[in-house]
């Protein structure tokens, strides 16, 4: 049993992986607005390039489906920006961690799911597992942590907050992608499960990687 099981409905899934690429566009985009140095600029500005050419890709394999990228998408606008409004406003160094964390765990989750699309799963679960520069993020806070080590114990409660959110957002995408199948969904978790614990793990690892504690 696993997650080629929940067979999800490729437009949909497509739709939802997509919109997510553009609001992390938008939230790249914005944090290199908010960025003090010119060098961490450049580097999240091509940072948020990396992920509109993926938002690009999802949208062309959408098109190739026949169907209309916008409509596509519209049905998950709504659960993905309360998922950003409830990680709020914060420090420029939050927000750096969550663009490294939640999109290192969101993409994970829909290359999986992607992957178990009949004929395209290779290919979406190829574009989603695209290296956006995460290197470099990690770069970027060791540096900020270096400089100033109260930032540990904040970034530190920090991803511990956001992985709980971003969990739901992943496990509801199973239900918002399933298809109109008929089929008994009263398994889901047992397939899910184990998935989201490999994801939390890798969470983790992102976490020990920066010195800080999940």
């Amino acid at each position: 049993m696993g997650l080629g099981d929940l067979r999800p409905d490729p437009v949909a899934l497509l739709g939802q992986a997509a919109y997510l690429q553009l609001a992390w566009f938008e939230t790249a985009t914005a944090i290199a607005g908010r960025a003090s140095d010119l060098t961490d600029r450049e580097t999240l500005t091509r940072i948020a390039a990396v992920i509109l050419q993926k938002h690009h890709e999802l949208v062309d394999l959408v098109t190739a489906r026949g169907a209309d990228a916008a409509e596509a998408m519209r049905p998950y606008t709504a659960e993905v920006e309360r998922y950003r409004r409830k990680l709020g406003d914060t420090g420029w160094h939050e927000s750096v961690l969550t663009l490294h964390l939640a999109t290192g765990l969101l993409d994970d989750f829909f290359a999986r799911l992607g992957s178990t699309v009949p004929e395209q799963g290779e290919h979406i679960a190829a574009i989603l597992d695209r290296e956006i520069g995460h290197d470099a993020l990690v770069a970027l806070l060791r540096d900020a942590v270096a400089a100033d080590r109260r930032l540990t114990s904040r970034l530190a409660l920090w991803g511990r907050r956001l992985v709980g959110d971003t969990l739901l957002l992943a496990r509801a995408a199973v239900a918002t992608t399933r298809t109109a199948d008929g089929r008994d969904t009263t398994t889901d978790d047992v397939r899910v499960d184990p998935v989201l614990t490999e994801l939390i793990a890798a969470h983790t690892r992102r976490m020990d990687e920066l010195g800080l504690t999940a």
